[in-house]
C-alpha cells in the first residue's frame, strides 16, 4: 500500500508535512487574515488557535518591530510581490527571539491572489553575532579617530611654523600626512554613518507623507550647488500629489544620495534630469545623469558596501555605502532600486515604492 493511500485528505496531507518542517508554517487569504498555523508555532508561543489566527497574531511579535512587519506585510498584500521581513516573536516564556518571515502568494489563471504561503525561521542567533561583530567595529571605528584628530592637530602647528621653520621639502611631506589623515578620518565618518543607519533601518518611523513634496526639497537643497556650476535640473511629476506611507527621513536620505551622485559625476554645464510618477502598483523616482556612465561589471555589485572597481580602482568609500544604504532602506519598504547605465551615455537609478495609501 502507498503512503499515499493512507492520507485521508491533501489537507492532512498538507498539515503533517507542515508540522514536519522544523520552521513556523502559516497561511493567509488574499486579504492577509492569517487562517493556519503549524503545530510548532502553537508550542513556540504558547497561544491557542484563537489567539494566533486573523490578527491575532500580532500580539507574539516585538512592539518595536510590528510596525516595520505590518507595514511590509500590507505592501506586499497591496503588491503581489514576495513578502520579507526581520521581526522578534514572543516565546512561551517570554523570551523574545529573532525570526525572519517569508511569503509568497498563490495566483490564479487570471492573476488574483487566492492564498498566502509562509514561513517563520528562527536566525537569533546569527543575527544577535552578527549585531555583536558591528557593535565591536563601530567601537573600534570610534576610538580610531581620537589619535588622528590629535596627529592633525600637530602637524597643522608644524605647518603653521609657529615653532620653528622648515624647508619646501619638511612642508610638502608633512602636508601629504596631514591630507593622508583627514583622508582615513573621513572613512571613518562615513564608518560610523554607515553602522548608525544600518542600525536605525531596524526602527522605521512610518507616516503618511507626500513623496512630490519630499523629493521637491531634495531639489531645492542642492540647486544652489546645481547653479554654480551651470547644471541645468529638469524636473517632472513633483508638482502632483503622491501620498504614501513611509519613514520620511529614511527615504529623504535615499533621495540626496542620488542626487548627490548625480552632480558628483555630472559636468559642468551638463544636466540632471527627475521625474516622479505612479502606475497602479508603485510609485516609480527617477534620477538621470549624463555623466561618464558605469561599467556593466560594477553595475552588478554596485549596491553592495565597498564596490570595488573591475580596473583595480576603488570607488569613493561614501558613494559605495550609501548606494547600499539606499538599497536598505528601499527594500525596507518593500521597494525595489535599479541602476541603468552606460559609459559615455549617463545613468539612470529608478526607485519603486508600493502605492500603500495610508500609514499603518
Amino acid at each position: 500500500m502507498k503512503f499515499s493511500d493512507n492520507l485521508v485528505s491533501t489537507s492532512t496531507f498538507f498539515k503533517l508535512l507542515a508540522d514536519a518542517i522544523p520552521h513556523f508554517v502559516w497561511t493567509a487569504d488574499s486579504s492577509g487574515y492569517t487562517d493556519y498555523f503549524n503545530q510548532r508555532w502553537f508550542k513556540y508561543t504558547g497561544c491557542k488557535e484563537s489567539e494566533s489566527t486573523g490578527w491575532e497574531w500580532q500580539k507574539c511579535v516585538h512592539e518595536d518591530d510590528l510596525q516595520r512587519c505590518l507595514v511590509r506585510w500590507k505592501a506586499a498584500i497591496s503588491s503581489g510581490e514576495g513578502y520579507e521581513t526581520e521581526y522578534r516573536i514572543r516565546r512561551h516564556d517570554g523570551i523574545y527571539r529573532w525570526h525572519i518571515g517569508r511569503a509568497l502568494p498563490v495566483k490564479d489563471a487570471e492573476g488574483n491572489i487566492v492564498k498566502w504561503f509562509g514561513t517563520c525561521t528562527d536566525v537569533h542567533s546569527q543575527k544577535t553575532l552578527l549585531e555583536e561583530r558591528e557593535t565591536f567595529a563601530a567601537a573600534i571605528t570610534h576610538d580610531l579617530k581620537s589619535p588622528l584628530v590629535g596627529s592633525n592637530l600637530i602637524l597643522e602647528v608644524l605647518l603653521s611654523e609657529k615653532i620653528g621653520g622648515l624647508n619646501e621639502k619638511q612642508l610638502d611631506l608633512i602636508s601629504q600626512i596631514l591630507a593622508s589623515n583627514k583622508n582615513i578620518l573621513s572613512l571613518l565618518q562615513s564608518l560610523l554613518e554607515f553602522y548608525r543607519d544600518d542600525q536605525n533601518l531596524q526602527t522605521l518611523i512610518i507616516e503618511s507623507l507626500d513623496l512630490g513634496t519630499l523629493v521637491s526639497d531634495c531639489v531645492s537643497d542642492i540647486q544652489m550647488q546645481a547653479e554654480s556650476r551651470n547644471i541645468k535640473l529638469s524636473v517632472q511629476g513633483l508638482t502632483e500629489r503622491f501620498t504614501v506611507s513611509i519613514d520620511g527621513l529614511a527615504i529623504r536620505r535615499v533621495v540626496q544620495n542620488l542626487l548627490d551622485n548625480a552632480i558628483k559625476f555630472t559636468a559642468d554645464g551638463g544636466e540632471i534630469k527627475v521625474h516622479l510618477s505612479s502606475d497602479a502598483q508603485f510609485f516609480k523616482l527617477v534620477v538621470e545623469d549624463f555623466g561618464p556612465g558605469i561599467e556593466k561589471e560594477v553595475q552588478s555589485t554596485l549596491f553592495q558596501p565597498f564596490t570595488q572597481g573591475p580596473t583595480g580602482r576603488r570607488y569613493t568609500l561614501g558613494s559605495g555605502l550609501g548606494l547600499y544604504l539606499c538599497r536598505q532602506i528601499i527594500e525596507a519598504h518593500q521597494g525595489r532600486i535599479v541602476c541603468e547605465s552606460e559609459l559615455g551615455v549617463g545613468s539612470k537609478f529608478i526607485v519603486l515604492l508600493p502605492c500603500t495609501k495610508s500609514s499603518v
